[in-house]
């Protein structure tokens, strides 16, 4: 764009679209506190009934997975209309849910709404606003998105304590809806699309390598990762990813473009973007466990005590944008890392003497060099590609992000799991204690080796900006 004036129809459609996948993350995040309720109505095992957010994270995946297609096939308002139903009918499947089943596959279509709506935020921001405001609109809009995990487990223990777990879809409905009819009325249905068959073998491949990894993980926690449930699934996954680069690579319509690989900066990015977004909602799983089952704390402490750092994220999101966008991306990535290395540190040091108060001030520091590093990867990832290549590199970015909480989930469960194999004999707080240690061990870990990478970062303008 030659002009630095943003038209007021793109500002409605990029947040109305943002409110959309808002509602989606919103729901996702206050179901993880309904668990108990469900597994007591539905006469369920634990195992069953966190498929009602396993299942929601991989199908998020997948339809993320098919992003670039999708944004090259339809125009904008066909895929907000998409999203839109998708979150309108599994919504009211959820709400009205008699059974597990039912209320699996109303999370399975809201899915697709949340897998059409969030990726089509930031491809309108890369095409429709000026490369120096993007970092502060990505900032922006993340901070938007970012107020759901941040409200989540609150609204959903609220919800589910003083009403029924029915209202946490009931509610978020008419939200939903406002959002979906002000991105539909703004958004626009110039530029081109192109007909071209739907790639499925591809589409198939990548859906079974993300299932059996985190099948694989899963199955970890109860067998270990020397027991064939874990190896042996993961090998199909590896063997699944491996059939999906040879037929995405001899495919003269791919699913994803694998050359977005090639260009180092943005492989760097979409690395840390990774792993900072497992290490973050890996402790979002961990810190409120370890307050219930070791402090003997409730599920509405447990949840609350996480929302202090999460709103300073969403906060500081919108100021970590203008920074990129003024001082360039190191500076916040510098800044980001430095923090969340030092955070991991004090998790670790004070593993044993963690309470409430220190974990809230812990996890604060935490999510302040979250919100610097966080938007501005995806931002300066996405700047480094050719224009044609948005598309894919957008679909890359938020598959990985999603993938990531869900592995991230899974791996930590399987730590603690460990700890208590470990420990047979001990107590349930010395082996949940021990298994905390674990994951505590293995985010530090991950965030040395972020610091490394953050430093081989530079400054780097788009590349072939009009191409």
């Amino acid at each position: 764009m030659a002009s630095n004036a943003i038209p007021s129809a793109t500002k409605f459609a990029i947040f109305g679209t943002a409110g959309l996948a808002f509602c989606g993350v919103l729901v996702e995040t206050s179901m993880n506190v309904t668990f108990p309720t469900l597994m007591h109505q539905f006469s369920a095992s634990l195992n069953a009934v966190q498929w009602v957010t396993t299942a929601y994270l991989l199908a998020v995946a997948a339809t993320m997975a098919v992003t670039a297609f999708i944004q090259g096939r339809f125009h904008p308002r066909t895929i907000i209309g998409i999203g839109g139903t998708a979150f309108l009918v599994g919504g009211v499947l959820c709400a009205l849910a008699p059974s597990l089943l039912v209320l699996l596959c109303g999370r399975i279509i809201q899915a697709v709404g949340t897998g059409f709506a969030m990726p089509l935020v930031f491809s309108l921001i890369m095409h429709q606003v000026p490369f120096a405001q993007q970092g502060r609109f990505t900032g922006t809009a993340g901070m938007l998105i970012a107020l759901a995990p941040s409200l989540g487990p609150t609204y959903g223990g609220l919800m589910t304590q003083l009403f029924s777990w029915h209202l946490i879809f009931w509610l978020t409905l008419p939200i939903g809806l406002i959002s979906w009819w002000v991105a539909a009325k703004h958004l626009t249905t110039t530029g081109d699309t192109h007909r071209q068959r739907f790639p499925i073998g591809q589409f198939l491949v990548i859906v079974a390598a993300l299932g059996l990894a985190t099948l694989a993980v899963n199955n970890a926690g109860s067998a270990g990762f020397a027991a064939p449930g874990f190896y042996g699934l993961f090998l199909a996954a590896c063997v699944a990813l491996g059939l999906f680069i040879w037929l995405a690579n001899r495919s003269a319509a791919p699913l994803l473009q694998l050359s977005i690989f090639k260009q180092a900066a943005f492989s760097k990015a979409l690395l840390l973007y990774f792993l900072i977004q497992f290490v973050q909602i890996g402790l979002t799983f961990l810190l409120p466990n370890f307050a219930q089952l070791v402090l003997g704390k409730n599920a509405m402490i447990s949840g609350l005590m996480l929302l202090a750092g999460s709103l300073t994220s969403a906060v500081l999101s919108p100021v970590a944008g203008k920074t990129m966008d003024h001082r360039g991306v190191r500076l916040p990535l510098r800044l980001g890392a430095g923090c969340l290395l030092l955070t991991m540190c004090l998790f670790v040091f004070v593993a044993n003497h963690l309470s409430v108060p220190l974990i809230i001030g812990l996890f604060i520091l935490f999510q302040m060099g979250f919100s610097f590093m966080f938007n501005n990867l995806l931002t300066f990832g996405l700047q480094q590609l050719p224009r044609p290549q948005l598309g894919d590199g957008n679909a890359a970015f938020n598959t990985l992000q999603q993938y990531a909480g869900s592995l991230g989930t899974a791996i930590m469960a399987a730590l603690l799991a460990i700890g208590g194999q470990l420990r047979p004999a001990s107590s349930a707080v010395a082996q949940t204690q021990l298994g905390t240690q674990l994951a505590l061990g293995l985010g530090l870990v991950v965030m040395v080796l972020v610091v490394a990478v953050t430093f081989t970062i530079r400054d780097k303008q788009r590349v072939a900006e009009g191409a």
